[in-house]
């Protein structure tokens, strides 16, 4: 039996919601900072957009970024963040509002995962199982001395990360600790969870 997220994948594809390419080629990749990414993955701001325009509105956040994983029946989603480094960090990172853009991004799996053209049963039930990992990819700018702080305070912006998500995932959804990967070292950290 092919499983459910090899039928997801395929019809999100086919049905123009999944534009899977190169992270380095995304549209913002280089202002961003993320165009030496050489990982292929969903451009998940692209399938924002559709579902946006499907439904008439504006009204979703999104994560960067989304991998489906076939193999390990586990769906990653993807943030690339460039943080200032100031001595308010834990404020300046709490406005980013990561936690929203991942439940926003649940929700527009959830949205095309419901289409009925999209027929599996149980699809809701067995998608509340899958694993699901929260990546960040962050780099610190704006820092003479860049390598040493971002050293010294990667630590730091994973706990103020971490804390974050604590109470704000979906209850009941089988969700990982949130995982910070410097964006420099993304491709070769990356391997771990895909």
């Amino acid at each position: 039996m092919i499983s459910i997220l090899t039928q997801f994948k395929t019809y999100g594809v086919t049905n123009g919601y999944f534009d899977i390419r190169r992270i380095g080629d995304f549209e913002k990749s280089v202002e961003e900072s993320f165009d030496h990414i050489n990982t292929n993955a969903i451009d998940f701001d692209k399938t924002k957009d559709k579902v946006c325009r499907d439904l008439g509105q504006e009204c979703y956040k999104s994560c960067d970024a989304l991998d489906i994983i076939e193999s390990k029946n586990r769906i990653n989603f993807i943030e690339f963040k460039n943080l200032i480094d100031t001595t308010d960090i834990e404020n300046w990172i709490g406005n980013l509002d990561l936690p929203r853009k991942i439940r926003d991004s649940r929700d527009i799996l959830l949205h095309i995962l419901r289409d009925i053209r999209f027929c599996y049963s149980r699809k809701r039930q067995i998608y509340t199982n899958i694993e699901k990992n929260v990546i960040i990819s962050v780099d610190l700018v704006d820092s003479a001395t860049r390598n040493f702080v971002i050293l010294q305070r990667l630590n730091i912006v994973r706990e103020i990360i971490k804390s974050q998500f604590i109470d704000n995932y979906v209850q009941g959804e089988k969700y990982n600790d949130p995982i910070c990967i410097k964006k420099q070292d993304f491709d070769a950290e990356y391997t771990k969870y895909s």
